[in-house]
């Protein structure tokens, strides 16, 4: 389960940073074409998959439900892309996970 940092970076028992090892390999699943960025593309694509058993539950929750999400994707991918050229490197993609998300142990 993975949970993000609350503002004041306080750890939770149980939880730990993701290893750089870690993030490489979650890195590399979503760099598709393997040009070593993740477009937003890349991105919504592989994260839509991997919501996909959440679909019919959000279809249930509101008519454009589904869209909300895939907006809320696009978010946070804009988050990720510190220097706004559209793609998410490793650094960012790195920094990112290490100073908001935590694994449980």
């Amino acid at each position: 389960m993975y949970i993000i940092l609350d503002k004041n970076k306080n750890i939770p028992d149980g939880f730990r940073n993701l290893t750089d090892e870690e993030i490489a390999k979650d890195f590399l699943k979503l760099d598709v074409d393997k040009n070593y960025f993740i477009s937003k593309n890349e991105w919504i694509i592989s994260l839509v998959k991997l919501l996909e058993s959440e679909l019919p539950e959000l279809d249930k929750e509101a008519p454009d439900a589904i869209m909300k999400r895939i907006q809320e994707l696009s978010d946070e991918f804009d988050k990720y892309d510190l220097d706004k050229n559209k793609y998410i490197d490793y650094i960012e993609y790195n920094n990112f996970l290490k100073s908001n998300i935590l694994i449980s142990e």
